[in-house]
C-alpha cells in the first residue's frame, strides 16, 4: 500500500484516477454523495483496487482535500526552485514567478486552485485526521521553498539578513490570500498590485545586485 507520507504526485496512476474521479463525485454531489463503488466504476477499477490504496472511504474523502490543499503549489515551489538554481541565474525570471504566478490575483485558474485550498482548510476544521494530513503536506511545501530561499541567497539573490522562516511563510500566504479576489469588487490595477509588489520583492535583493540591474 502506498505511503500516506509520500506525495500525491508520486501515486501511481491507478490512485489517481481514483482521486480525480472522487474528487469529480465530491464536486458534482458533495461528500456525502461519495460512494465508493461510484468511484471505483468512474476510475474504471475494482473495488478491490480502491482499498489497496485507501484506507476507506474517509481516506479517500482526506485523500481529496489533500489533493486540493496541493494543487498547483508545489508545481510553482519547484518552477521557482529552478529558476533560483539555473546556471544563469535571471533575476528578472524570478521575480515573474512571483509576482504573475504566486500572486496574480487575475487568474481565474489559479484563483480556483486557492480556493480549493482553502476549501481543504476549512475541511480539515473538524477533521484531526484531515489536519495531520496538511500539516504534513505543508511540512514538505515549506521546507522546500526555504531550501530555495537559502539557494537564492547563496547566489546573491537574497539578502543574507532575511529571515529565510518569514520570507518562506510570507511566499506561502501571499497566493492564498489573492484568493480574496473573488469577492473583492475594488481591486488595484493590474499595474499598481506590480508596482507594489516589486518595490517589496527589491527590498530584499542585496544592495550590490539592486545596483548592477539599475
Amino acid at each position: 500500500m502506498p505511503n500516506r507520507a509520500t506525495p500525491l504526485a508520486e501515486m501511481p496512476e491507478a490512485g489517481l484516477a481514483i482521486l480525480t474521479a472522487a474528487r469529480d463525485i465530491i464536486e458534482e454531489s458533495g461528500p456525502n454523495g461519495l460512494r465508493v463503488s461510484d468511484v471505483a466504476e468512474r476510475a474504471g477499477v475494482a473495488v478491490g483496487l480502491l482499498y489497496h490504496y485507501f484506507d476507506d472511504r474517509d481516506d479517500l474523502i482526506d485523500a481529496v482535500r489533500e489533493a486540493q490543499f496541493l494543487a498547483r503549489i508545489e508545481a510553482d515551489i519547484a518552477d521557482l526552485a529552478r529558476k533560483v538554481g539555473s546556471n544563469d541565474l535571471d533575476t528578472t525570471a524570478v521575480l515573474k514567478v512571483i509576482i504573475d504566478d504566486f500572486a496574480n490575483p487575475r487568474s481565474k485558474k489559479r484563483r480556483d486552485f486557492r480556493l480549493d485550498r482553502i476549501e481543504a482548510l476549512a475541511a480539515a476544521r473538524y477533521n484531526p485526521e484531515l489536519t495531520k494530513r496538511l500539516v504534513q503536506a505543508q511540512k514538505r511545501l515549506s521546507s522546500s521553498i526555504r531550501a530555495t530561499i537559502e539557494k537564492a541567497k547563496e547566489d546573491g539573490l537574497v539578502a543574507p539578513e532575511v529571515d529565510t522562516h518569514a520570507l518562506a511563510f510570507f511566499l506561502e500566504v501571499l497566493p492564498l490570500g489573492t484568493g480574496l479576489a473573488t469577492v473583492y469588487t475594488d481591486m488595484p490595477s493590474q499595474e499598481a498590485w506590480r508596482k507594489l509588489l516589486l518595490r517589496m520583492l527589491a527590498s530584499l535583493i542585496p544592495d550590490k545586485v539592486a545596483a548592477k540591474k539599475k
